[in-house]
């Protein structure tokens, strides 16, 4: 279940100490575009409408969502470093964007082609298999790929996410030999994993709890530091000692470059108060994402950080940009 997002002392201030009349001359003053990097239906698009209401009502206008998936978010993150700086285009995307943007053609930078302004929060994930594969646990899968070498597909909806760079990270230590499948996004992957058409999947939990619940899939680790109450049997990567592999998923809202401070501020504030929502809290928690708030300077230092252990992490990996 979620937590109570923690909005920071600092953010707080940040806002109040700006007047009324400071903040960006009454933005905003029309609907603002949601650009979504993911399809309908996935992890990104179910953190969107978790707050879509609650953040219309914060900022008194509507926000329209407006899905890009596809070449792992690049599309969706190039359409809002391009827009005007003015507020009315904004990114939803997951953290993984600092891995990504090593591994695109595109010539992107994260710190100087976006502004980061708030975080939703943490999706939760888990590695699952189809129901009718004898493999029951992350070791029994190694075993099992190593011994069939190319005979574990897993799905990839973009390079540098974690559903790509857990399977390399364990090809890496274990010499697995699984093959990447890419695909535009989760729901479509899914829907080969049920029918056994690939292997593996890391998979938000939202999208496949029923599947595992009925027995179609077959969840072999929870991602993240805890196992989720809903599936207490499942246990996480690191409690089957591989935990430095987990890789973070984390909702998070950015501007196109040189966005308004107080514009910024104000997004910040208003997701902050949106998440805080208990029709937000209801829908997050039931889709086991765990809020995660953030003041804007906060979050820049840690996305730089996660770029330069992501790029050790590629270069660790052998990943090039394809």
């Amino acid at each position: 279940m979620g937590a109570g997002p923690r909005i920071t002392r600092r953010a707080v201030l940040a806002g109040a100490a700006l007047p009324a009349g400071a903040l960006a001359q009454g933005w905003p003053e029309k609907p603002i575009r949601l650009v979504l990097a993911g399809p309908p239906g996935g992890i990104i698009d179910v953190g969107a409408r978790a707050v879509l209401e609650a953040l219309s009502a914060e900022l008194h206008q509507t926000v329209v969502l407006d899905h890009r998936p596809g070449a792992g978010g690049m599309i969706a993150a190039q359409i809002a470093s391009g827009a005007p700086p003015d507020g009315y285009t904004l990114l939803l995307t997951v953290s993984e964007i600092s891995a990504i943007q090593f591994l695109t053609s595109v010539k992107f930078d994260l710190q100087r082609d976006l502004v980061p302004i708030a975080t939703i929060g943490e999706g939760a994930a888990l590695v699952c298999v189809p129901g009718g594969m004898a493999v029951g646990s992350l070791h029994e899968l190694i075993a099992y790929a190593r011994s069939n070498r190319g005979a574990v597909r897993y799905l990839n909806p973009g390079n540098g996410t974690r559903q790509h760079l857990i399977p390399e990270q364990l090809n890496r230590a274990f010499g697995t030999g699984m093959i990447a499948v890419p695909y535009r996004g989760l729901p479509p992957g899914i829907v080969d994993l049920l029918e056994g058409r690939i292997e593996l999947g890391v998979v938000s939990t939202a999208l496949v709890l029923s599947h595992v619940d009925g027995g179609a899939l077959r969840a072999i680790a929870t991602l993240g530091e805890r196992r989720l109450s809903r599936l207490p049997g499942v246990p996480t990567i690191g409690e089957q000692g591989l935990g430095e592999m987990n890789v973070r998923s984390i909702l998070t809202l950015f501007g196109p470059p040189r966005l308004a401070p107080p514009i910024v501020q104000r997004l910040n504030l208003a997701v902050g108060r949106a998440i805080a929502s208990p029709a937000a809290q209801a829908y997050l928690a039931a889709a086991d994402i765990l809020t995660e708030t953030s003041d804007p300077e906060d979050l820049r230092r840690r996305l730089a950080e996660d770029q330069t252990r992501f790029a050790a992490l590629l270069e660790s990996l052998e990943l090039k940009p394809g």
